[in-house]
C-alpha cells in the first residue's frame, strides 16, 4: 500500500510511543495493527480484546499516556527528538528493511538521516591492526562524501566513529538516547551528539539489555549501503550484522586476516561466503556504483513504497472467522519461522484474515516474529 509522509501531531506521537511500548506488542504486531484499525489511536482501543481473543489469560498492559508523554518531555528536555515511520524524515533505507523500528529517538545532525552511508563493525577487542584499518577505511570513505555508521562500542566502533568525526558519523545505541555505554566512551558519546547523529531505539533512561545490542544491530546494518567487517570471532556480533545486512539487501565487505588469529576466522569466512574481500576504500567504492553519487541522484535511495495507514477497508472479519484461521495456525505453527506470506497462502485465506489471527496470537504470547517470519514462542 501507498503512502506520502505527513506533518506528526503531538497526539500521534503519544498513541504511536503508547502502542510500541505496550505489553507484548512487536514490531511486526505494531504495524499490523496500523492496518487493521487504521490509527495507533484506535488500535489502543481494541488490544484488551485481541488479547483476550488470542488466548491471553490476563489483561495485557497497555503504555498510558502520561508515561508517553513524560518520555516526549524528557526526550526534548535533552535536546533530542522522537522521530515516527510516517516521519517525512525518517530514514528511507531503514523503512525498505523487514522489520523497521516503528519509533526512533535522534539527537544531534538530523539531515544526515538520508545520507549515504557505509557501516563498520568490529569486535571490542580489536587488534592495533584492525583499529589502524578501521579508521583508514572511515577517513577515506568520508573524503568519498560517506557517512560512518557504528555501535559506539569500544574497539572497533569507537575507532571508526572517531576517525569519521570530521565529515560524518552515526552512532546506534542499545540503551535510552540518554544512557552512555560504554562509559569509556563518554567523550566520544558527546562529540556524536555535537558533530555527528545519535539514534535508539529504546525508551528515554532505558539501560541497554542483552538483547537490544542485536536488534541495534539490524539498525546499523539497515542505516548503510553496505557494511564492513573488520575483524569477527566466529561467535561476534559483527556477524549478527553481517548476517542482518545480507538478509536486508545490503553489501558486505570482509577485511581477510590472519588464519591464526581467532579475530579474523569470522570475516574470512565471510569472504568464503561471498562477502567482497576488501583491502581499501576503491574495494568499496567500486563495488557500489551508487556510493559515488549524491543522495537526491540515487536510485537506490528513492522514496519507497509503504503503508498509509489511511484509505483502505477496516472492516474486520467475523469472531468466527478469525477464530478458524487463529486455531489452524496455531496447530500447524512450528517454532521454525516461517514467512507470513506462506501461512496465507497455505490457509487460503485473506492477508487481513491472518494478520488479525497472527497479532492475537501474539499478543496472547503463544508465537513470536523474528526479522519478518513467525514462531511459536518458547
Amino acid at each position: 500500500m501507498e503512502y506520502t509522509t505527513a506533518a506528526v501531531s503531538l497526539q500521534d506521537k503519544i498513541d504511536w510511543i503508547r502502542l510500541v511500548r505496550s505489553e507484548n506488542i512487536g514490531r511486526s504486531t505494531f504495524f499490523r495493527l496500523i492496518e487493521i484499525f487504521g490509527s495507533a489511536q484506535e488500535a489502543l482501543q481494541r488490544v484488551p480484546e485481541f488479547a483476550a481473543n488470542g488466548g491471553s489469560k490476563r489483561k495485557i498492559t497497555i503504555f498510558s499516556a502520561s508515561d508517553a508523554i513524560q518520555e516526549i518531555e524528557n526526550t526534548h528536555k535533552f535536546g533530542a527528538e522522537i522521530l515516527l515511520f510516517c516521519d517525512a524524515q525518517y530514514p528511507k533505507l531503514l523503512r525498505e528493511i523487514p522489520d523497521p523500528a516503528p519509533v526512533l529517538t535522534i539527537k544531534g545532525c538530523t539531515d544526515f538521516l538520508n545520507r549515504n552511508s557505509i557501516a563498520i563493525v568490529g569486535p571490542r577487542n580489536a587488534s592495533f591492526n584492525g583499529v589502524l584499518f578501521a579508521k583508514k577505511i572511515a577517513r577515506e570513505l568520508g573524503e568519498n562524501n560517506l557517512l560512518i555508521v557504528s555501535g559506539m562500542a569500544r574497539g572497533i566502533d569507537a575507532a571508526a566513529h572517531d576517525a569519521s568525526l570530521a565529515k560524518g558519523t552515526i552512532a546506534v545505541i542499545a540503551g535510552g538516547i540518554n544512557h552512555i555505554y560504554p562509559k569509556e566512551n563518554s567523550d566520544l558519546y558527546h562529540k556524536i551528539c555535537a558533530q555527528g547523529l545519535m539514534i535508539s531505539e529504546s525508551p528515554f533512561n532505558a539501560p541497554p539489555k542483552g538483547g537490544n545490542f542485536i536488534q541495534r544491530n539490524r539498525i546499523i546494518s539497515g542505516m548503510s549501503l553496505g557494511v564492513v567487517v573488520v575483524e569477527a570471532s566466529l561467535r561476534s556480533g559483527s556477524l549478527v550484522t553481517a548476517r542482518f545486512a545480507a538478509e536486508q539487501g545490503r553489501e558486505v565487505f570482509a577485511v581477510p586476516g590472519s588464519p591464526f588469529d581467532a579475530r579474523c576466522l569470522g570475516t574470512n569466512r565471510l569472504i568464503k561466503q561471498g562477502a567482497k574481500l576488501t583491502e581499501n576504500v576503491e574495494d568499496i567504492l567500486e563495488e557500489i556504483p551508487a556510493l559515488k553519487i549524491k543522495l537526491d541522484n540515487s536510485s537506490m535511495l528513492q522514496e519507497p513504497d509503504a503503508r498509509e495507514f489511511l484509505g483502505f477497508d477496516l472492516k474486520i472479519p467475523s469472531d468466527d472467522d478469525i477464530k478458524i484461521i487463529r486455531e489452524e495456525i496455531l496447530s500447524k505453527l512450528s517454532h521454525v519461522p516461517l514467512q507470513v506470506d506462506v501461512i496465507i497462502q497455505e490457509t487460503k485465506a485473506s492477508a487481513k484474515l491472518v494478520n488479525i489471527a497472527l497479532v492475537q496470537l501474539e499478543l496472547a504470547d503463544k508465537i513470536e516474529f523474528k526479522n519478518g517470519k513467525v514462531a511459536l514462542k518458547f
